[in-house]
């Protein structure tokens, strides 16, 4: 992981790479943290990091990314 960013105060202790293009997310105004569950996952959440663009453009037709400022 890299791209750790004083401010962040999401769900995990830093930024994370942008799973989509790979590159750091630090000082991203549209970085988004996504959490990922499962039914055999016991409750336990696997987090991925975006661009919210990068997101959007990857996503099915109709599915948008809103960012808001935590």
């Amino acid at each position: 992981m890299s791209g750790e960013d004083a401010e962040w105060t999401g769900p995990v202790p830093q930024r994370i790479r942008c799973c989509i293009c790979g590159d750091d997310t630090a000082g991203a105004d549209d970085y988004v943290v996504i959490g990922v569950i499962t039914e055999e996952s016991s409750g336990e959440i696997q987090y991925l990091g975006a661009h919210a663009a990068h997101l959007e453009g990857v996503m099915a037709r109709g599915f948008t990314v809103e960012v808001t400022l935590m």
